[in-house]
């Protein structure tokens, strides 16, 4: 695949696990032989196979891949997975016993403390407090031993993070467990997860705190429409009621799958539940209830949500606005940016009497300045677009083909010795849709890499003769249409 995995193998386990391996630069040469077999029937480069049981055996220690950078990676790396052949559920591949020294416990970074409706609040405000924390004694703290005091129903969360012995790499942790007053209120434990219920991350960290800061804040209560089943031991869904005069102690147990255990501590006072808090953050306004669908319309700009797209009580902040500068018309704003949405919605915007029967029309994202596709489809003289993104809302044409440029031109454009022809494919709006290159007039496998804007024709892979002159020719589209072609003579 040119993004995701890349490339990426599986192997199914006669003790009914998977193990997966991603991101490879190669296949063993059988596996490679086969898997272009395949790409050249098909004619492309990306192809999803399974095959069955005793097509490739493979034994222990067997050679059966190279590690890469292929797909959507962010430098060399291998991509391991442990699964359940049934179900592909991904499980904690520490419990296989890996050779990975880890003495290293869990770095507790810094908790926040979140009013969970509009009359709580935190040291006098309906707003999430942050405080950081540091290590001493054996033990973490929170920086400056500060006071809190709360009232009505709360929640925290603890931003935290996990290093092994021998590496630099930020890992995750496996549970976290809070204590109220020596009484389990909130446990999660990552023994292993379904894909299915992967975008429900989305509710289990603080999203509009990682959009705004880039810390990740992991929530110790359970949003209303949060499926992941990751928890246990958690009264109340984790929410903290906080009664006058009462002080609650507080402590978090984080611990790694080798086992090694950090600790937090720390207290909150009781206050009065305000009937209008001290500090409001933002006007008053309508909620969204998440479990119900919910329709806007304003002066036929148009978006709805299904039932369950949100994971809580949201503000129903929509707003159209004046056209800053880009884009055709006015812009919609579909709710902040910060707010994560579960399901895909649907938002129509109309299309101006001037953009109408435009050539390269599409729906765009506006956000700091700039334009991002958004996609989006005519029908009836109105943009309709699919989207699981908030924010601001509008169109646009784009009719800039894809550009093309070869690379690393050798001399004569004589590629004997060389490994490779690299062509450079680029696309500034929409993205790559199709390509289809030909050597001779015949089908070549060429692969896609667009986190470098290139596409490879690796000479091994290329049935043609050596030794004489040949002629790429190359056809591109974007996803709007828009069309570009290259056409050269090289020899090998």
């Amino acid at each position: 695949s040119p993004g995701g995995f890349g490339k990426a193998v599986y192997i199914d386990h006669p003790n009914g696990y998977t193990s997966v391996y991603a991101h490879c630069e190669w296949f063993s040469e059988a596996i490679d032989k086969l898997i272009t077999e395949l790409q050249y029937k098909n004619k492309s480069f990306a192809i999803d196979q399974s095959f069955q049981a005793g097509t490739i055996p493979v034994k222990r220690g067997e050679l059966i891949a190279y590690s890469g950078n292929s797909g959507s990676s962010g430098g060399p790396h291998l991509h391991f997975e442990i699964r359940e052949t049934r179900g592909q559920r991904p499980i904690n591949p520490h419990f296989f016993d890996l050779p990975i020294r880890d003495e290293v416990a869990p770095v507790i970074e810094g908790i926040r403390i979140y009013p969970l409706d509009d009359n709580s609040t935190i040291n006098g405000k309906n707003e999430p407090l942050y405080i950081p924390a540091v290590y001493y004694g054996g033990r973490y703290h929170l920086e400056g031993k500060p006071e809190i005091s709360a009232g009505g129903i709360i929640g925290v969360g603890v931003q935290v993070i996990d290093y092994s012995s021998e590496s630099w790499r930020r890992c995750g942790i496996y549970s976290i467990q809070l204590m109220v007053d020596n009484k389990m209120w909130f446990r999660s434990q990552m023994d292993g997860f379904f894909f299915h219920d992967t975008r429900y991350i989305n509710s289990h960290i603080d999203y509009a705190f990682k959009q705004q800061t880039k810390k990740t804040v992991q929530k110790s209560f359970i949003d209303i429409n949060n499926k992941l089943q990751l928890y246990t031991s958690t009264p109340g869904r984790g929410q903290i009621t906080m009664l006058p005069q009462h002080k609650h102690s507080l402590e978090y147990e984080i611990a790694d799958a080798a086992g090694n255990i950090s600790k937090l501590s720390f207290s909150i006072r009781g206050q009065e539940r305000q009937s209008k808090p001290a500090v409001s953050a933002a006007p008053q306004v309508l909620k969204i209830d998440p479990a119900s669908p919910y329709f806007v319309s304003m002066d036929n700009f148009k978006v709805r949500f299904p039932e369950n797209a949100f994971y809580s009580e949201v503000a129903a902040m929509f707003e159209l606005l004046p056209n800053e500068g880009l884009g055709i018309g006015s812009y919609f704003k579909v709710l902040n940016e910060d707010v994560p949405v579960h399901h895909f919605f649907d938002i129509t915007i109309p299309i101006p009497e001037e953009a109408i029967g435009m050539k390269g029309l599409t729906g765009a994202k506006v956000a700091k300045g700039k334009l991002s596709y958004a996609g989006g489809v005519v029908s009836n003289g109105n943009m309709q677009i699919r989207s699981r993104e908030t924010g601001t809302f509008c169109l646009t044409s784009d009719t800039i083909p894809p550009s093309l440029r070869l690379l690393n031109i050798p001399p004569g454009r004589n590629y004997t010795g060389r490994d490779r022809i690299t062509i450079e494919i680029k696309d500034d709006f929409s993205g790559i849709d199709e390509y289809y290159c030909t050597i001779n007039g015949q089908w070549m496998l060429f692969e896609h890499d667009p986190k470098n804007n290139a596409l490879n024709g690796y000479f091994k892979n290329l049935r043609i003769e050596r030794g004489k002159k040949h002629l790429l020719e190359l056809k591109v589209s974007d996803k709007l249409g828009n069309k570009a072609s290259l056409s050269t003579e090289f020899v090998y």
